[in-house]
């Protein structure tokens, strides 16, 4: 488990480096930007986010599985074929199509953006192939780095557009951008790997395409399924009332998801590999599971419990007075956010056990109650309403799949539940004094604020010198 930490707080380092210049770099961005180009920039992500996760029909999940380097080489390859297909198909049917998209959206300046999706879909499915091998290489410290990359080079170039001519394409750029440079740098650790992909040979990719045909079958449909479920709220809400409360809604969601995606993503990438490693050597994956899970916890409790608390302040001190509205937002996304920071890392094991089709289940159930929630929201309630509505839907489903996982893997729900409640009062306690200042005295908000990072500081403390695993890898590093 301590190898498993190590490689982890690699590409955590990563995260965090990433998270770093985005929190400093986003209320910048969030002052050039209106909340009209953040949602029409949203939408854009949305459609790509569904025609992206698609595009290899989730083959990049098989990578990690074979024994020998030689047959996960032919599965990247088969891989980027699939991802080049459906993007250069995503640019001639949007080519056609484009103006009639927009106007079914209820947003008709969308056409003049929607060129970008090929690209964007190209770039961000090879960076996900590319990250999944470097996971099976364990060349952590190279996806920490590509992350960071990413990071620096796409907010640079959104803030330099934003200077020049701030607009819905500048923040698309930035992104196109970031990804291409964060594929070049994982592009430079796969020289060593060169003389593997020499030998690819079609009938050898068709042979690994029918051996691991589930993913396809099941687990592509799926992963679509479940990427709808969580961008059919941008393409809906458009429809329903505006780009602008797309826009409140991208940032909220930005906010909240980011640095928690992040470590959510290097955890996933980790666990993947240990999870399917000790698998094939033991039989078993509950230890793994298990620790996996209270650790993802520990991590995800407080950052929920101090957005509720302070949601709102921290938004409009950090991003903006006009951003006030997308704090409250926050507030209501979250519980539902730190089910998906837990539950999806943790979703590879219906990878890992072979059982795709119950993952596709859940997620084409959970796609059909949310677009039924967003409708009725849409016709019937405000904005505010509809997202209770989406949020309640998100905490039911999340928190059953959570339980789930754990029972599939041989721990009990006893031991699931113990792991949210001693942490959340762990939380509790220490957020004590930022609630009772918030009580006191909420006009002081610069002060709210330094609490709010006082208690965070402490919290992590606890929790670090509680793991024991942890607090030596964390030593190990910082002393590297």
């Amino acid at each position: 488990m301590s190898e498993f930490i190590s490689n982890v707080l690699k590409l955590v380092s990563g995260s965090v480096i990433a998270q770093i210049l985005a929190i400093v770099l986003i209320p910048i961005i969030t002052r050039l930007y209106t909340p009209e180009d953040y949602g029409l920039f949203s939408l854009i992500l949305a459609i790509t986010g569904i025609i992206a996760i698609f595009s290899s029909l989730s083959y990049q999940l098989a990578i990690m599985l074979p024994k020998e380097d030689r047959d996960a080489a032919h599965i990247v390859a088969l891989c980027c074929g699939l991802i080049l297909f459906s993007s250069v198909m995503a640019g001639f049917i949007l080519f056609f199509f484009a103006n009639p998209i927009a106007n079914a959206l209820n947003a008709p300046v969308l056409d003049q953006y929607l060129w970008f999706v090929p690209f964007l879909v190209f770039f961000t499915a090879t960076f996900s192939v590319l990250t999944y091998w470097n996971s099976r290489k364990k060349r952590f410290g190279v996806s920490a780095l590509a992350q960071v990359t990413n990071s620096f080079s796409s907010k640079g170039i959104q803030i330099g557009m934003g200077f020049a001519a701030p607009s819905p394409f500048g923040l698309i750029s930035g992104n196109i951008i970031g990804y291409f440079c964060a594929i070049i740098v994982i592009l430079k650790g796969f020289r060593e790997d060169l003389n593997l992909f020499k030998g690819i040979t079609k009938l050898k990719i068709k042979e690994l395409a029918i051996r691991y045909k589930k993913f396809p079958l099941f687990t592509s449909w799926s992963t679509t399924a479940n990427t709808i479920s969580t961008q059919i709220a941008p393409l809906l809400l458009v429809y329903f009332y505006s780009p602008m409360i797309v826009g409140y809604y991208a940032i909220a969601h930005q906010v909240v998801q980011m640095p928690m995606g992040l470590i959510g993503s290097a955890i996933g990438q980790v666990f993947f590999q240990k999870a399917s490693e000790e698998k094939n050597r033991t039989g078993s994956i509950s230890n793994v599971v298990h620790g996996v899970h209270r650790r993802l916890v520990s991590i995800g409790i407080f950052p929920m419990l101090l957005m509720l608390i302070i949601g709102e302040d921290i938004f409009t001190i950090v991003l903006g007075k006009q951003w006030d509205i997308a704090g409250l937002y926050a507030k209501i996304l979250v519980p539902w956010l730190l089910l998906v920071f837990i539950a999806s890392p943790l979703s590879t094991v219906f990878s890992i056990l072979e059982r795709q089709h119950i993952d596709f289940s859940f997620n084409l159930a959970i796609l059909s109650s949310r677009i039924g929630v967003l409708c009725v929201g849409g016709i019937f309630l405000d904005p505010v309403g509809t997202l209770i509505l989406f949020s309640i839907t998100g905490v039911i489903f999340w928190g059953w799949l959570n339980l789930y996982l754990l029972k599939i893997s041989n721990i009990s729900m006893k031991e699931g539940l113990t792991d949210y409640i001693h942490y959340c009062m762990i939380g509790l306690v220490i957020a004590l004094p930022l609630i009772i200042f918030k009580l006191l005295w909420p006009q002081y908000l610069y002060l709210l604020l330094g609490t709010g990072i006082i208690v965070t500081f402490m919290y992590y403390g606890i929790i670090i010198q509680k793991d024991s695993v942890l607090k030596a890898s964390m030593t190990k590093i910082v002393r590297r």
